[in-house]
């Protein structure tokens, strides 16, 4: 895949007082949180037992569920007062706007493990894709239209129940963002499969910043160039 290099990047937790910003945290598979000044947004909480990871303790303004049939569990889990968005659709809650754009989670139409839901956040003027429990092995032409040009894109890319890294390459190349951040892929105590996220970094040819949480402005963001950013669970 072709992607130009960013050079330097932003270090965590160091940001002008003054400049707005969004912190991004992953929790391991598909979990992100994003931190804005309008409220919190929390994306495809888990199961602690089922995915063998803490998880995140839920007190968000908003929880998005890209999943088209979560487990009980979870969604019970989440807390109330909470605006839990499920689905395709146009969205606004403090000042935070979602477009949930309609998916399938497998590659075989939904036949398999039906409909998934792609996101896109917009919040301190930056917008974020999340592709979440999408399984297809190609985006329409409809689905790129809607999702149009994001800042961010937060993509699983450990294959099994994840778009494996070749095809998340692929869709990454189509989406084109100026900041690439993988998601489900293997790390240490969890008990989902998924590949080593290193596939998917040869896959890009970026060399990737590792940090703790990821914080950005609008005025950060990287200029004809992509950025590739690990997160830490």
């Amino acid at each position: 895949m072709a992607f130009a290099q960013a050079r330097g990047g932003v270090e965590k937790g160091i940001i002008s007082a003054m400049m707005s910003s969004m912190n991004i945290s992953w929790y391991g598979y598909r979990c992100i949180r994003i931190e804005a000044k309008e409220g919190t947004v929390l994306i495809d909480p888990y199961d602690p037992k089922a995915v063998g990871l803490r998880g995140p303790t839920i007190k968000d303004d908003l929880v998005l569920i890209s999943e088209g049939a979560p487990e009980k569990d979870v969604l019970e889990r989440i807390n109330d007062g909470a605006f839990v968005i499920r689905g395709a659709g146009e969205y606004e809650r403090r000042g935070i706007a979602v477009h949930g754009i309609q998916a399938f989670a497998d590659s075989q139409q939904g036949r398999e493990l039906g409909l998934a839901t792609i996101y896109v956040v917009i919040a301190e003027d930056v917008s974020v894709c999340l592709l979440g429990a999408c399984g297809q092995d190609k985006l329409t032409a409809d689905q790129l239209e809607a999702i149009g040009d994001p800042d961010i894109l937060i993509i699983p890319v450990g294959g099994q129940s994840a778009l494996d890294a070749k095809v998340a390459a692929e869709f990454a190349s189509q989406i084109e963002p100026k900041i690439i951040i993988p998601v489900q892929h293997s790390i240490a105590g969890a008990k989902y499969e998924a590949e080593k996220v290193e596939k998917f970094v040869k896959e890009v040819g970026l060399q990737p910043q590792d940090v703790e949480s990821y914080r950005i402005s609008k005025k950060q963001l990287p200029v004809d160039q992509t950025q590739l950013v690990l997160l830490k669970a």
